[in-house]
């Protein structure tokens, strides 16, 4: 069962991805902050991130930031999904080191194949 953590500020959206990953077999664990959210990796070695940008406390920049520095082995994939959809956003949460991008509103079911891809990828490093 492939684990997924999201971390979003938007309960609506976090509890909407998770109820629909979980009846696509997923077990999903769910922050609304980034602060513990690297605790939470290291604990539970998640597949999959999805990652909300705008956040209070710590953007979501700069926890990938902080994800990829503290912890440079770990090879997770974190897909973005965010209302911030301007090129030079997309182009930041890349440069941060996400993998994908989804702007919001993001429908679960594009949710669910940009992990499927991720997961895909990273089967075949």
């Amino acid at each position: 069962m492939p684990r997924c953590l999201i971390i979003d500020d938007d309960r609506d959206s976090r509890e909407g991805y998770a109820e629909y990953l979980q009846v696509f077999g997923f077990d999903v664990q769910v922050l609304p902050d980034a602060r513990d959210a690297l605790r939470q990796i290291v604990a539970n070695h998640p597949d999959v991130v999805i990652l909300d940008l705008r956040m209070p406390f710590i953007d979501g920049w700069e926890f990938v930031r902080r994800l990829r520095r503290r912890l440079p082995h770990c090879n997770v994939p974190v897909i973005a999904v965010s209302a911030c959809a301007f090129p030079e956003d997309q182009a930041r949460a890349q440069e941060c080191g996400c993998n994908a991008f989804l702007a919001k509103p993001a429908t679960p079911d594009r949710v669910l194949a940009a992990i499927r891809e991720q997961l895909r990828l990273r089967r075949k490093t």
